[in-house]
């Protein structure tokens, strides 16, 4: 019987739990999808290196939209169920609503468990593959995209000209450099000779110039300075290219787990704030755990006695409405765990804490039957006005 159960209400969340999952990720991949076409089209990028970063990114929207998807899975699976009065029949013929819940609970723990891979495995070395990716893409137009006697402008702000390129392009001669991306200066290079060249420690692209002068001009200074050098080198970020600067240094979401807690380790030997890494290192683990506080609220709220639902506009109108919550639970642990009012743990864990807490709330009413009080008194006050309504409809008697 409970392997019949557990079947049952399996088959009816995960249909809507992997619609969800599509949907929900599809919405947040279109902005990115846009980004990504826009390198194809104007960037000359081959959709297999397309393909490439596409994959990449995908963990990112992954780690949010699963425990999105779960909760509207058992909102759409269960709520059509409570509609259609089966839960009613179980609960008749003997079901508890904990045998109701252990098979909600057992899909719960496997998304979490991925979600954890995800949060703590999958995601970091994406984000750090994503950021190699698109160091090789740029490097290589770079290096292949420069021509001679044309302004190339693929560097924000760095326009850069060069007279002759030598074979194979590692060498030019008569470079030309306007370097705005100050907005206090502006520095203007010209050079004989420069010797171009990737550094992969740094990841970056450098043009070691020789015999040539400096030209620069600040803002808030008449005139302009000249500084004569030998040997001169000039650094450019090969990421720009393909859209804003990035930091050279792996951010947070980059890190390993190990190397996660080996910064923060770091940073408190050497009194160093560490705020932003502690809460990275919590959030790892309370987005895996996201799931099952989501999982506990949304079959709480399902087996609330009600007298009526609309399965599926019920069901997507409280997805919306306590994924709205949850995600301005976590801005506001977010925004005071950063301004360290709250501890890291507990401003990252702060959604799930009031999510399990409310889930715990309603698990105990949906025990004893028993209905929520506003529910009751507006589903009396619509009852009462349908009747209402209806009795004015009807033509009277002569």
């Amino acid at each position: 019987m409970k392997r019949t159960l557990g079947f049952y209400i399996a088959r009816e969340i995960l249909p809507p739990f992997l619609f969800g999952l599509m949907a929900f990720t599809i919405i947040l991949l279109i902005a990115r999808l846009l980004k990504l076409v826009d390198m194809v089209v104007t960037r000359g990028v081959s959709f297999a290196q397309i393909g490439k970063l596409f994959a990449l990114i995908l963990p990112t929207f992954l780690e949010s939209t699963v425990p999105m998807a779960l909760l509207l899975g058992i909102f759409l699976g269960l709520g059509r169920l409570a509609s259609d009065h089966e839960i009613l029949a179980l609960k008749a013929s003997g079901v508890s609503p904990v045998q109701i819940v252990w098979p909600v609970a057992v899909i719960a723990l496997v998304v979490s468990v991925v979600a954890l891979i995800i949060t703590t495995q999958v995601r970091p070395a994406a984000n750090t593959a994503m950021r190699k990716a698109l160091y090789n893409i740029a490097k290589t137009r770079v290096t292949s995209e420069l021509k001679e006697k044309v302004f190339n402008d693929d560097f924000p702000k760095v326009l850069i000209y060069i007279e002759e390129l030598v074979p194979p392009g590692e060498t030019a001669k008569g470079v030309l450099i306007v370097d705005r991306r100050r907005v206090d200066r502006e520095q203007d290079i010209f050079s004989k000779v420069a010797f171009i060249f990737s550094d992969e420690e740094s990841q970056t692209i450098n043009f070691r110039l020789f015999e040539g002068t400096v030209y620069e001009k600040e803002a808030k200074r008449p005139g302009f300075s000249r500084t004569r050098f030998n040997t001169y080198d000039f650094k450019l970020d090969p990421t720009e290219v393909l859209g804003p600067a990035r930091p050279q240094d792996p951010s947070p979401k980059e890190m390993s787990l190990r190397r996660l807690r080996k910064t923060i380790q770091l940073k408190q030997e050497q009194g160093e704030r560490f705020t932003v890494e502690l809460m990275e290192l919590h959030l790892r683990f309370s987005f895996a755990f996201a799931p099952l506080a989501l999982a506990l609220l949304a079959v709480s709220l399902v087996l609330v006695p009600t007298r009526s639902r609309a399965s599926r506009s019920w069901g997507f109108a409280l997805c919306l409405t306590w994924l709205l919550v949850y995600y301005g639970l976590l801005s506001a642990g977010k925004a005071l765990g950063s301004r360290e009012l709250l501890p890291a743990a507990l401003a990252a864990w702060l959604p799930n804490i009031v999510l399990a807490l409310i889930a715990a709330h309603f698990f105990r009413k949906a025990l004893k039957e028993s209905p929520f009080l506003i529910q009751s008194k507006l589903e009396d006050l619509s009852f009462h006005l349908r009747r209402r309504f209806a009795g004015l409809r009807q033509p009277r008697a002569l």
